[in-house]
């Protein structure tokens, strides 16, 4: 009797965890960027180094506006710091881009 209520549970719980295996889905944890991929255009990498109070987001745009005259935004910046002595500065660098819409 016992052998049979052990098989019959194991049954029981095979069937829910092979319907709820097939209800599952996955779907992508970044979302759907095809439509962002597909419309920019990466044109290089800018990097700089610059002292800590010199240094951002609009310094980096500059420069990579100076190279890249047609670009439009940085993305993916990365921002390292570097101590020489007492001298702390960041070495920054992104991708340059432009939007193609």
């Amino acid at each position: 009797m016992k052998s049979l209520h052990k098989k019959l549970c194991k049954a029981v719980v095979l069937a829910f965890a092979i319907i709820f295996a097939s209800c599952s889905s996955t779907t992508p944890l970044q979302g759907n960027n095809i439509a962002v991929t597909n419309n920019v255009q990466v044109l290089g990498r800018v990097t700089i180094e610059r002292d800590t109070t010199e240094s951002g987001y609009t310094i980096l745009l500059k420069e990579a506006l100076k190279q890249y005259p047609d670009a439009d935004d940085i993305v993916n910046i990365l921002v390292d710091g570097k101590t020489t002595g007492k001298k702390q500065s960041y070495i920054m660098s992104a991708l340059v881009v432009k939007y193609t819409n």
